[in-house]
């Protein structure tokens, strides 16, 4: 009988089915089957199908006419003939170990199924599917539903191996003809099961398709599928009833409310009128059904909602739905009312609304928040100090908070008390040792002596946790000791406690802090390579002496490879020893095949090392602490034998990676020394920041297989600028260039024996800098911010708002203007075009510029004002001019004797201020807010007559408007345009004779992955643009600040992301063409008379449903308006011929919407807004300084542009 079978339905996916069937053809577990079901695919998917079955015998293909999803599973497991079972959707993609550690796993456990992790796959990368990242957080052992209630939201099918007889045992099978087909089965398949393996690691990465391809089941606003969902749902809560499990139903019905179809809640703000009544109607069916204890189960949030829908409020839902999406919730505050706790969140005590106070009651939300800041063996004892307080109490007096803390074996049941100490502790975002504003009684120490887990007969091996317990303010919470911060306290170091006993402590995801008892019974003690073998060589201590052999285990745990115990000299502590040999060639069987998989090794795969007893495996084997690390190059690549941060030993075999072994300060210069086994050529150092796109590239050579780099990570150089660090971390990879098309990026690792000596701390400008290793081994480069410690932290910008400012503006109005472009990220824009008019009339006219986190180089004689800094409140409190070009602070009061002036920042195709109905993740008070704000402003410039009318309208202004156009755009007029336009060729590295094609579109408001984080929707195809145009066109990318993904690069030098150049409109003074889409930057690139391509995809969608626009943009576009990247390309290579095409639209366009840029614009504002600053030049040198100043951080568009 084959060991497992694969049935994977086919349908439409001919874009994706071959990178699905070559990471099942290259799964480590060979002995499988793989069911292919043609579902009538229209495309030419079967033709896919049939050529791996005709290439490999395992892969069999069966054919029906199409009748869905859950059909075509069915008819696979008709025809599956193996031991174990799996789905696997044809879209979606298998990491290579996968089916074997779930079977290896399954075949230890006896369970009936296991489940594990899932990532999300896009054309960027893999990344943790948020759905499930509380699900596998931790590892389970023939573990339950009933036990762990994190499982009622794990309801794929696909992330399983199913145990066949288990499957046919309840005769399972899939709904037909309905979406959501999974949860039907699953849920009630965790009810049936004796017990589950859960796995942590990813072995399932599930496709979030482009938006051009989305399945039925991506588009939530289907109302089939809201109705399916409905059904799917009702159907397990019928099957728990049927079954007399109550509480099962309870908890499933509170998961169903607050996750599967809170999905579709949602989306009310954004569907239609049906889709609103039907889900109005299926959802008070379903609250029919469910049991009234099930409601406060649910978070406030979420009671509130379906409170609503009980009622059919459903105006009253809707403005809690943009609550819920805003930044209104996490600023919402809990408030007392007796001795219960509420949520203060809308209509909570109107008496129109009539929500009773109850709907409002916080109860689950009120969790321990924790965080492990130091952890150290100090006299004997290991010692934890952190921060720990319920979600939203802060103890303000130490009598508010109580804490416990036992250590637990969950195993044998025992319990030890440890104690605890509280003392005062900064709040919780702000690091231990800040001089903060505001503290509390939240810190906590637990000292554990070790000797307190020894019994009568000694130490005996065995795993023990930390477990809280808080009393605050009347509240128990029980959680374990978890959450350490980045850095030290993530390697706990292992101690001997006692002779031969070690206590070896580590963190194991939400299980927190594990301490695993060791008396010592095996150890490696040394290695070495000997023709082609890894020879270990160790001790067996007492007990171990009958070991046969040791198991190898790659890691997570899909193979593994026995070797023999050779006996050898006893070692030094006594106990016999031992030797074996591994052949390096089995440690790399198959590893280039893995890594080519999706989720496959990146650069190396892991061994761990067990005791062998016959048939037994016993214990894992520790490194000797006299042992050293070692390192081996051959022609398998780079084996290692390496000590985990608790002192287990592991294998390491794979490809070279950096190592770093030296990371130190010269005042604000970081050296960074290491090794790297490579050929040495065309190395780079890249730094990247973490949780957004940017890296900075620096060279690296090596000598005898060694680096050195030097860097300033305030100067980093960037398109002939030095770029200073925003604050954040950063990660360190070697860029290796593989061809004139390609090149791989190996993350580097910190060398264990450096890690003592780690963080390296020092302060640059003020600015706290550090290099650390966090996960252990993986080096981090830490930027802190520019802000002294007593104005940084929430309670400190409450004081300086609250407090400080309003006795600001009680001092006089000072003479000058306060400068500023989008809210401190640049110095550009209009704000900067009237800035330097006003200098070069008058260069001792004070003027003071808003810079956020240092990030912007100011010209000389320029003030710098650090954003959200007191010297940012002062400067609004009293400057007697601010100029802006993006939204002021809710805050912000103008007074008298001062006068703001509203630039705005591009002239306006999509809907702005009052004319956008609704804005995403705005707050329900957007538009009241933006009332206050623009009644607040003295000027709003207009770029053009046409421009007046919509701006007065869209921000209902009343105020003088000053029709000057933009003095951005005097650039386009400069004397010395030609002479910057060669100077920006230069920093970019533009080769000469080529013509240079900028394509910068604008972000997709429906396109995100959180609040600010935007996808990159791109459209274009890279590849075929290099084919068909890279011998004499480059082409550079902008992304949109908002976009958070990275430019794919095609090699051969033919895209170039210039993202991150300082200021877009010197990228026009050298681009030949531009291609956007919605961007205002058409309005300033129609300045350089030069041709416009729009490639508008989604027209329809984003003119109707997102943004709306201003005039028809169809019949006034300057350029032809494009749907394909194939007419995208066919129309620059004539481009000649597309513009000439397009001259009299082009000539109306620059007519309507331009007639003002002349390159006088600032030279009007500063006459009219500045009178007594006198023209005194003859100009002749054209706009003030035009692209002299480095801005070296992004050009940043606001959200309106």
């Amino acid at each position: 009988m084959v060991t497992l079978s694969v049935v994977v339905p086919i349908y439409n996916v001919e874009r994706y089915l071959e990178e699905c069937l070559r990471s099942l053809a290259g799964q480590s577990l060979a002995d499988l089957e793989v069911i292919m079901v043609d579902d009538g695919s229209p495309d030419s998917s079967a033709a896919i199908a049939e050529r791996f079955a005709a290439d490999d015998p395992r892969f069999v293909l069966v054919r029906q006419p199409n009748a869905g999803l859950g059909a075509a599973r069915n008819r696979g497991i008709d025809t599956a003939a193996g031991e174990y079972l799996t789905f696997v959707d044809s879209d979606d993609v298998i990491p290579p170990y996968a089916f074997g550690a779930m079977v290896n796993r399954l075949r230890e456990s006896g369970s009936d199924f296991a489940s594990g992790n899932v990532h999300r796959l896009n054309e960027l990368g893999t990344h943790q599917s948020p759905m499930h990242r509380k699900i596998f957080r931790t590892e389970g052992r023939r573990t339950h539903i009933s036990e762990r209630e994190t499982l009622l939201i794990d309801r794929l099918a696909t992330n399983k191996v199913w145990r066949r007889s288990f499957w046919d045992t309840h005769k399972l099978r899939f709904p037909e003809g309905v979406l959501y087909e999974d949860v039907s089965v699953v849920i009630p398949a965790h009810f049936l099961a004796e017990a589950v393996d859960v796995l942590t690691v990813p072995v399932y990465l599930w496709r979030e398709r482009p938006s051009d391809d989305k399945s039925i089941t991506q588009d939530r606003l289907h109302i089939k599928g809201l109705q399916d969902r409905f059904r799917a749902v009702r159907e397990v809560s019928d099957f728990l009833r049927e079954r007399g499990l109550d509480e099962g139903r309870r908890n499933w019905d509170a998961t169903a409310l607050g996750s599967d179809l809170r999905i579709f809640m949602q989306v009310l703000d954004d569907a239609g009128e049906e889709f609103r009544a039907e889900f109005l109607r299926l959802g008070n069916d379903y609250l029919d059904t469910v049991d009234p204890a099930t409601l406060p189960r649910l978070k406030s949030i979420e009671r509130l909602k379906w409170h609503l829908v009980r009622r059919s409020m459903l105006p009253e839902l809707l403005e809690v739905l943009t609550f819920n999406k805003s930044v209104e919730q996490r600023k919402a505050r809990a408030v007392r009312h007796g001795t219960r706790y509420y949520s203060e969140y809308p209509f909570k005590d109107d008496p129109a609304a009539a929500v009773p106070r109850e709907v409002y009651r916080l109860d689950g939300e009120l969790v321990i928040r924790q965080k492990a800041e130091r952890i150290e063996w100090r006299d004997g004892r290991l010692v934890v100090t952190g921060r720990a307080c319920l979600r939203s109490l802060r103890p303000n007096r130490r009598i508010q908070q109580y804490m416990r803390a036992w250590l637990v074996n969950p195993e044998t049941g025992a319990r030890v008390r440890v104690p605890v100490t509280a003392h005062r502790a900064n709040e919780y975002l702000l690091p231990p040792d800040a001089a903060t504003a505001r503290r509390d009684w939240g810190g906590y120490e637990i000292s554990i002596d070790p000797a307190k887990l020894r019994t009568s007969g000694g130490y005996a091996p065995g795993s023990w946790f930390v477990e809280l317990w808080m009393l605050n303010r009347g509240i128990v919470r029980r959680a374990r000791l978890g959450k350490p911060q980045p850095g030290a306290p993530q390697r706990p170091a292992a101690h001997e406690v006692a002779p031969g006993v070690w206590v070896r402590p580590g963190w194991q995801g939400t299980d927190g802090l594990r301490l695993d008892v060791d008396p010592l019974r095996a150890q490696l003690t040394g290695h070495r390579t000997d023709g082609g073998e890894l020879e270990l060589t160790g001790v067996l201590g007492t007990g171990s002496g009958d070991a046969t052999g040791l198991r190898l285990t790659r890691l997570p745990g899909d193979h593994w490879i026995d070797i023999a115990l050779d006996p050898a000299e006893p070692a030094a502590k006594g106990g016999a020893g031992f030797s074996a040999r591994v052949a390096l060639a089995d440690l790399a069987d198959g590893f280039a095949e893995r890594s080519a998989i999706a989720g496959g090794p990146a650069a190396s795969e892991r061994w761990d090392l067990r005791l062998l007893h016959g048939d037994r495996v016993g214990a894992r084997l520790s490194l000797a602490d006299t042992a050293e690390e070692g390192r081996y190059h051959g022609a398998h690549g780079e084996a290692g034998v390496e000590r985990e941060s608790a002192g287990w030993a592991l294998v390491r075999m794979g490809r070279a990676h950096p190592v770093i072994t030296e990371a130190g300060w010269d005042g604000d210069r970081l050296t960074v020394a290491g090794v790297f086994h490579d050929s040495g050529a065309g190395l780079s150092l890249v730094v990247r920041a973490q949780g957004r796109m940017e890296e900075h590239v620096v060279p690296l050579t090596l000598d005898d297989s060694r680096f050195r780099v030097s860097l300033r990570p305030t100067a980093l150089p960037a398109f002939g600028a030095e770029v200073p660090l925003g604050p954040g971390g950063y990660r360190f990879s070697v860029r290796r260039t593989l061809g004139p098309d390609t090149f791989e990026d190996r993350f580097a690792r910190v060398a264990h024996a450096l890690l003592p000596e780690l963080p390296a701390r020092t302060e640059v400008g003020g600015r706290a800098v550090s290099v650390d290793a966090v996960r252990y081994d993986v080096p981090v480069l830490t930027v802190g911010s520019a802000l002294p410690p007593a104005e940084q932290g929430a309670y400190a910008q409450q004081r300086l708002r609250e407090r400080v400012y309003p006795r600001l503006r009680e001092q006089p109005v000072a003479p000058g203007a306060l400068f500023e472009s989008y809210s401190g990220k640049q110095y550009s824009d209009s704000p900067r075009g009237i800035y330097e008019e006003l200098r070069r009339r008058s260069p001792d006219f004070p003027a003071s510029w808003i810079v956020r986190e240092r990030q912007i180089a100011l010209p000389e004689g320029l003030t710098e004002v650090p954003h959200t800094g007191r010297g940012y409140f002062e400067g609004l409190a009293r400057s007697e001019h601010v100029v802006t070009n993006a939204h002021l602070p809710t805050w912000f009061a103008k007074r008298p004797g001062q006068t703001v002036v509203q630039t705005w920042h591009g002239s306006m195709l999509k809907r702005i201020g009052f004319d956008i109905e609704r804005v995403q993740f705005a707050s329900r008070d957007y538009h009241e807010r933006l009332a206050r704000e623009v009644a607040q402003w003295d000027y709003l410039v207009s770029p053009s007559p046409w421009a007046t009318p919509i701006l007065r309208r869209a921000f209902r202004f009343e105020g003088e408007i000053l029709e000057t156009g933009y003095p951005r755009n005097d650039l386009f007029h400069a004397p010395e345009r030609d002479a910057l336009t060669e100077r920006v060729r230069e920093r970019l590295g533009l080769p000469a004779g080529k013509k240079v094609v900028l394509y910068a579109p604008t972000w997709r408001d429906d396109k995100f992955y959180s609040r600010g984080k935007y996808k990159l929707d791109l459209h274009l195809d890279l590849q075929a643009m290099q084919r068909r145009l890279g011998d004499d066109h480059v082409l550079l990318v902008r992304r949109h600040p908002n976009i958070v993904d990275r430019v794919p690069n095609t090699g051969g030098g033919f895209v170039h992301d210039v993202s991150t150049y300082p200021e877009i409109q010197e990228l026009f003074l050298v681009a030949d063409v531009l291609i956007t889409d919605y961007s205002s930057l058409m309005f300033d690139f129609a300045n350089t008379g030069r041709p416009m391509l729009f490639f508008t995809y989604d027209l329809a969608d984003y003119r109707d449903n997102l943004r709306g626009f201003y005039f028809d943009f169809g019949e006034t576009a300057p350029g032809p308006l494009l749907e394909t990247s194939d007419q995208v390309i066919d129309a620059l290579r004539d481009i000649d011929a597309v513009h000439a095409a397009h001259a009299d639209r082009y000539e109306a366009f620059t007519a309507q919407f331009c007639p003002l840029d002349d390159g006088k614009a600032a030279a009007r504002i500063a006459d009219r807004l500045f009178p007594g600053i006198a023209d005194r030049s003859d100009r002749s040198d054209g706009p003030a300084a035009a692209g002299t100043p480095n801005a070296p951080r992004p050009t940043e568009e606001d959200a309106h542009r």
